[in-house]
């Protein structure tokens, strides 16, 4: 596992996701209201190949997302979804989302240490615990 080295972009954006590298975390972005299992599979594509092969904690900012498939959750939870991620933090914007995304996590039982957040600063917190894994 290669963790912090130097990655050639610190952005990457396109028409369903933008992605960024500071402070030794990564913050994905997401821009589609709806995410299917291919859509995911394409997002973790691009994280993957702009992380180059190394692994941060993810912040991943889904506030843009009204529905999903079952599908895509499963994926994203995923040992092949988690790869290169020390940990994520899941930032949504309202307490009943934060709820139900906490029930979610429970039942998808993902690979990496994943908590919900409705405010990005304590997101950011409690990643940074992860930034040296």
């Amino acid at each position: 596992m290669k963790l912090q080295s130097e990655i050639a972009n610190t952005f990457f954006e396109n028409d369903y996701v933008k992605i960024a590298l500071d402070k030794n975390i990564v913050t994905g972005t997401f821009k589609s209201e709806f995410i299917d299992l291919s859509l995911a599979q394409m997002i973790i594509k691009w994280r993957l190949e702009f992380q180059n092969g190394n692994w941060y904690p993810l912040l991943s900012n889904i506030k843009s997302i009204k529905n999903n498939t079952k599908e895509a959750r499963d994926y994203m939870a995923s040992k092949e979804a988690c790869e290169g991620i020390t940990a994520a933090a899941i930032l949504i914007d309202s307490p009943v989302g934060k709820t139900i995304g906490n029930f979610l996590i429970f039942c998808s039982k993902p690979v990496v240490p994943s908590k919900i957040f409705t405010d990005e600063a304590e997101s950011i917190q409690w990643l940074q615990q992860y930034t040296e894994v």
